[in-house]
C-alpha cells in the first residue's frame, strides 16, 4: 500500500465491519489483508491515472488529499463487494466515492494542486533565468522613450 495503510482505512471502517466485509466465511475477526491489499492497489493505479495527468510518479511523499481520496475509494470497493449491490450502500460511503472522483478530476484539471515539489504546476525558474516577452502590432514606447528613461535615473 502506496498511498494508505489499514490503519487509515479502519480510520473510515470499523476493524469489525472491516473483517465482516472482506471475508466470505463468518466468523470473521481479522480482515482478509490479501483482499484489501488487492483493492487497495487497484485504486491506487485509478489514482495514478488522474495524477499521470500534472504529476511525476511515483510520488516522492504522499499528500493527505490523495491518502484520503485512495481510502474513500478503497472503502467503495469493499461495501460493494456484499452481494446485496450498489443500491443498498450507505449514502456515506456513495457520497465519499463521488466527492474522490471530483477531487481526482480537480486535481487532474489543475483546479487542486498537490503542492509536491515534482508538481510542474508548482516549477520554479531557475536562478538567474532571464523572461522573454513578445508582442505584436506597434511599439507603445519606442526605442528613443526607453534610452531617454534609462539615461534620467
Amino acid at each position: 500500500m502506496r498511498y494508505c495503510t489499514l490503519d487509515d482505512l479502519q480510520k473510515k471502517i470499523p476493524p469489525r465491519t472491516l473483517a465482516q466485509l472482506t471475508n466470505d466465511t463468518p466468523p470473521a475477526t481479522a480482515p482478509n489483508l490479501d483482499l484489501v491489499e488487492e483493492i487497495v492497489a487497484g485504486q491506487e493505479e485509478l489514482v495514478d491515472g488522474y495524477l499521470r495527468q500534472r504529476n511525476l510518479l511515483p510520488l516522492a511523499e504522499v499528500p493527505t488529499i490523495v491518502r484520503d481520496v485512495v481510502v474513500q475509494l478503497v472503502r467503495y470497493e469493499i461495501y460493494d463487494r456484499r452481494p446485496e449491490g450498489k443500491d443498498d450502500l450507505p449514502p456515506a460511503v456513495v457520497r465519499g466515492r463521488k466527492d474522490a472522483l471530483q477531487t481526482l478530476d480537480d486535481i487532474r484539471a489543475g483546479r487542486i494542486s498537490l503542492g509536491v515539489a515534482d508538481d510542474p504546476a508548482q516549477a520554479q525558474p531557475e536562478a538567474g533565468a532571464r523572461m522573454r516577452t513578445r508582442i505584436r502590432g506597434e511599439r507603445l514606447f519606442t526605442p528613443d522613450v526607453l534610452d531617454q528613461y534609462r539615461g534620467s535615473r
